[in-house]
C-alpha cells in the first residue's frame, strides 16, 4: 500500500454519510490494513473525528460466490466522541 489520502464530502449535516473506497492490492487477503480517518467540518474547519485503527478485511463476493470479482473490504463508522466504530446497529434514517 501506498499511503495514498482520500477526499470525500458528505451530504448537509442533516445527512452526513459519506462512502470511500480505496484501491489495495489484488491479493492483499484477509489481512488488517492501517487506516486513518479525519473528519472536518466544512463550515468551521474544525477537526470533528480524527481516530486510527487497523482494519481487519473480510471477503466479499458482490456477483455471487462462483463469479468474480472477489473484494476486500472493512467497514466503518465516524463517531464524534467516540472515533471509528462498528457499523453494527447503526440507524440509517430516522
Amino acid at each position: 500500500m501506498d499511503g495514498t489520502c482520500e477526499e470525500r464530502t458528505s451530504g448537509r449535516p442533516a445527512d452526513p454519510f459519506a462512502s470511500l473506497s480505496v484501491r489495495l492490492p489484488d491479493d492483499i487477503g484477509a489481512s488488517a490494513v492501517p487506516v486513518r480517518l479525519t473528519v472536518t467540518s466544512v463550515e468551521s474547519g474544525d477537526t470533528v473525528v480524527e481516530d486510527s485503527t487497523r482494519a481487519r478485511l473480510t471477503e466479499q463476493h458482490p456477483n455471487g460466490t462462483s463469479c468474480p470479482p472477489t473484494t476486500w473490504t472493512a467497514t466503518f463508522r465516524a463517531h464524534p466522541e467516540k472515533g471509528l466504530t462498528s457499523p453494527e446497529g447503526t440507524k440509517l434514517q430516522n
